[in-house]
């Protein structure tokens, strides 16, 4: 006894047709992972916790006095956290921060810093908790970091990914 099968891969190819595509152009899938990573950063800036879900250090006492506390560590204007972004570059996806300015002052939070001192710039002195100096040894930044890549945002990765490219197959149907 024999049996013939006929099997028309018509529905298959198209099928690898769409996935090399995706792959040969990957920016929407790139801009929906970039989507979920900066709305998870984000929720952790507002949390104040780093990737790993620790608690950034608090304010000074000295800065709390001077009343910079609004809404705790880097939330006195919000500015810096605003400028928190991402961009898709062909095949690259690029999350941080927009400007040199805000640039530098993430990684100075991301990192902390070592103790340095603050002089004038267009003044003779500085008033610094109502005290006129001409230079102020400040501690340096504690280490609050801003942008990491948990275990969680691995799987968020995975299932963006993977939810894409279903949405994707299921469109040849």
């Amino acid at each position: 006894m024999q049996f013939e099968v006929e099997f028309n891969s018509d529905h298959l190819d198209r099928m690898m047709a769409v996935i090399r595509s995706e792959i040969a152009t990957p920016e929407e899938m790139l801009g929906s992972i970039g989507e979920s990573l900066l709305r998870v950063n984000r929720h952790r800036h507002d949390e104040g916790v780093d990737p790993n879900g620790s608690s950034w250090k608090e304010l000074s006492p000295l800065t709390i006095a001077q009343g910079n506390r609004i809404g705790g560590p880097l939330k006195k204007t919000g500015r810096m956290l605003r400028s928190f972004n991402y961009q898709v570059d062909s095949n690259f996806l690029i999350l941080g921060f927009d400007g040199e300015r805000d640039g530098k002052l993430a990684g100075w939070h991301n990192f902390g810093t070592d103790p340095y001192m603050i002089v004038p710039k267009n003044k003779t002195v500085l008033n610094f908790a109502g005290i006129f100096t001409k230079r102020v040894n400040h501690p340096g930044l504690p280490k609050r970091e801003l942008i990491g890549f948990p275990d969680s945002d691995k799987s968020l990765v995975e299932d963006v990914t993977s939810d894409h490219l279903t949405r994707i197959l299921n469109r040849v149907r």
